[in-house]
């Protein structure tokens, strides 16, 4: 019967924790790859979903077929030992015209309408430029609108979602608000999302390096598309922008296929279509469908990243080396540029299952010789005093000679960050100029002093922090938020895009590494649960069924806060499965309870104030799992201590438990093997220190018996006489 009830219960447990084994078929990954998943992994698979909510489009001309066509229904990922399968449905509805009409409320409250209220790209200089690398460019001018804060509208749509929002999933907003905009384009809208350079608290009013000069003022990040904040994502295909239209022409080498949302608006494209048309019906979806495609299939669904490293620990060692130290600019000076402070809190709120180390050094690079040689290797100056550094070569002399020195290769994650400061340098690599390189557990960034600064050259704009969590990220197996010819999902709040950065990680982010960090810790354990479980005997101690079923029950409260997105809920959910597994197992091997050698107080006599209780407690097979103190006041409440072990002292900190005549101590000591053990046992009547104020009441009465015996004295005197 027991072996019964154990297979029943492993049924029933695969089918709890969504887990089924993976066949020979192949597996979709996106519309032009396929993976076939190794028989050597332990699977797991999950069901996401995607709502997409159709917002101002007449619903008679929206093809879902077509909408729908090449999004993924199924991701398959692997890491070592585990295959990850992600299944996605999708769901279309759309929004009523109350829901419509309250939503362009909001955003109509929550913008400002004017002249020069955004940027435009000239998309003929940009061309001229490009040819003439020597040659600055002004590319971006004013333009009018109306600019939407992107923050109230997503707040908004967090807390007024139109269809309730998937356990697991998202909720995608595909939106029209043409009327906003004038028919000639003199007049868009766009969103603004805030982004803000995380060393200075500066709104970013710059881009990339090669526009980041004095011929390109106050630049705006005029957003179309915008999310990452919660689990939802907005795309406005009506919305201006101008970052698709640099992107056609500044990669134009890479890009096989344009499409038509780069380039025209919603209103550019409903005026060369007619609605009368079956074949034009069409050309619109595929429009709407190439609009949502990057965003779903870059963040929502990531194809390009690895899952996450599951492993134990994460360090950051960074080196910022400053080059201008004998021409006057101190290292002091810049050690506003980054914070190891900020680094350590974005990668604990990416990575939040992991212990992380981030230690970060500003170097004058005249008092560090090796890094002076090295950089000197790979650098030279031109004649006109800039000094360009082979990006490429330098890494990985960096990376050969270096690295190593500074990190330890143990399995965990480890990054080295190296950042070069200097007044007029360019990296360049891959035959472009670029800010930073990241890959292999290293990143290196080069930063001309100039770019840290307003034109005023006093002024701090902008750090490295988000450089260095960008190329950080990198290292630990992120790639872009945007692939070549998919570029729209960089309108995301998000560290990983080539728009405008944020310092901190987007719900996209967190979910891919959290979600996949949980998907191989609880395939691992399941595996290891149920190989152990295949091996109980049908007359196992009854804490070894106990604790069997407790790890049952723990494993799917895991996957029920799993299919919630609560993944810290989940870790501690699989880290009490793991104890779970423990006990039963020792419990097995183990029937033998603790044992306490010695114990005691310090000091040995307790009065009213604080003191420490410690003991000597071993096991001989399982190990100590806890111990715990109980100290029970004059036979009245009792309180528990846990105690903590340095090599096999056990001792627990006491704090003043108030004034009492009787204190009775106990220790109560469990085992891996699911054995304990009751004793310590210390009882000590506490004589409360003396002091004046103990005997003033006392006195007191004294003093006023004596005044009445003397009053009475002199009273029957008095009467004798």
């Amino acid at each position: 019967m027991q072996n019964m009830r154990r297979a029943i219960v492993c049924c029933i447990l695969f089918l709890l924790l969504l887990t089924t084994p993976l066949g020979e078929d192949k597996i979709s990954l996106d519309v032009t790859k396929t993976y076939t998943p190794s028989q050597g992994l332990i699977p797991i698979e999950r069901e996401w979903a995607a709502n997409i909510v159709v917002v101002g489009y007449d619903q008679a001309l929206i093809d879902e077929t077509i909408l729908l066509a090449g999004l993924p229904t199924t991701r398959f990922y692997s890491s070592e030992l585990v295959g990850i399968t992600y299944n996605i449905d999708y769901n279309v509805v759309y929004a009523d015209s109350s829901y419509i009409n309250d939503l362009r409320q909001v955003m109509l409250d929550n913008s400002i309408n004017g002249s020069d209220t955004g940027t435009r790209l000239d998309e003929t200089a940009l061309l001229y430029q490009k040819s003439h690398l020597d040659e600055p460019q002004r590319i971006f001018y004013p333009r009018s609108g109306r600019e939407i804060d992107a923050y109230a509208v997503e707040d908004w749509l967090e807390e007024n979602p139109y269809t309730a929002k998937p356990n697991l999933g998202y909720t995608f907003y595909l939106v029209n608000f043409s009327e906003f905009d004038s028919q000639d384009h003199s007049f868009e809208h766009w969103y603004n999302y805030h982004p803000v350079d995380p060393d200075t608290g500066e709104d970013q009013d710059w881009f990339r390096l090669e526009w980041d000069n004095a011929l390109n003022p106050n630049v705006t990040m005029d957003y179309p598309f915008f999310g990452g904040r919660y689990n939802s994502f907005v795309v406005d295909p009506s919305a201006h922008q101008w970052y698709l239209k640099w992107c056609r022409i500044w990669w134009s080498e890479s890009i096989v296929t344009e499409y038509d949302f780069w380039t025209e608006d919603l209103e550019d494209k409903m005026s060369t279509l007619n609605m009368g048309v079956p074949a034009d019906v069409d050309a619109l979806n595929v429009y709407l469908s190439e609009s949502i495609w990057d965003p779903i299939n870059l963040l929502l669904f990531p194809y390009q990243h690895q899952p996450a490293s599951y492993v134990a620990s994460g360090t950051l060692k960074g080196l910022v080396i400053c080059m201008d130290v004998a021409e006057g600019t101190s290292v002091e000076s810049l050690e506003w540029v980054t914070d190891a402070g900020m680094q350590k809190a974005h990668l604990e709120e990416l990575y939040p299952f992991i212990d992380w180390t981030v230690d970060i050094e500003f170097l004058d690079i005249d008092e560090e010789s090796a890094w002076n040689t090295l950089f000197w290797m790979d650098a030279y100056v031109e004649p006109d005093g800039t000094t360009v550094v082979d990006g490429y070569a330098m890494f990985g002399t960096i990376y050969d000679a270096m690295k190593s020195l500074y990190t330890v290769d143990d399995g965990n994650i480890n990054v080295f960050g190296v950042v070069f400061i200097k007044k007029q340098m360019e990296m360049h690599a891959y035959g472009r100029t670029y800010t930073g390189l990241g890959g292999g557990g290293q990143t290196v960034i080069w930063k001309s002093w100039d770019r840290y600064y307003r034109p005023d050259e006093v002024t701090p704009k902008d750090g490295i922090s988000s450089v260095q969590l960008h190329e950080t990220m990198h290292a630990v197996g992120f790639h872009h938020s945007w692939q070549h010819e998919h570029y729209s999902s960089d309108f995301s709040w998000g560290p990983m895009g080539y728009f405008a950065f944020h310092n901190g990680t987007s719900t996209f982010d967190k979910n891919w590494v959290q979600g996949t960090y949980l998907d191989q810790m609880e395939a691992l354990l399941l595996n290891e649960f149920l190989v152990e479980q295949a091996d109980l005997g049908a007359s196992e101690r009854p804490e070894t069924y106990l604790a069997e079923q407790q790890a049952l029950a723990v494993f799917a409260k895991a996957t029920a806060f799993y299919e919630e997105m609560d993944w810290q809920a989940a870790f501690d959910a699989l880290s009490e499965a793991s104890d779970w597994m423990k006990r039963m197992v020792l419990s097995r091997v183990d029937d033998t309870p603790p044992v306490i050698h010695t114990y005691g107080t310090n000091p040995d006599e307790v009065g009213t104030a604080p003191f420490f209780y410690s003991a000597i407690v071993t096991d001989d097979y399982a190990g100590i799992e806890n111990v715990t103190l109980y100290a029970q006041v004059d036979q009245g409440d009792i309180h528990a201590f846990p105690s903590s072990n340095h090599r096999g002292n056990w001792s627990v900190f006491v704090p003043a438990l108030g004034h009492t005549t009787n204190l009775t101590m106990w220790l109560v000591v469990h085992d891996w093997g699911m054995n304990s053990f009751t004793g310590g046992h210390v009882e000590v009547f506490v004589i409360p220190p003396f002091s004046f104020a103990d005997l003033l009441i006392p006195l007191t009465i004294a003093a006023g018996v004596a005044c009445s015996m003397i009053g009475i004295g002199v009273y029957l005197m008095k009467r004798k006489r």
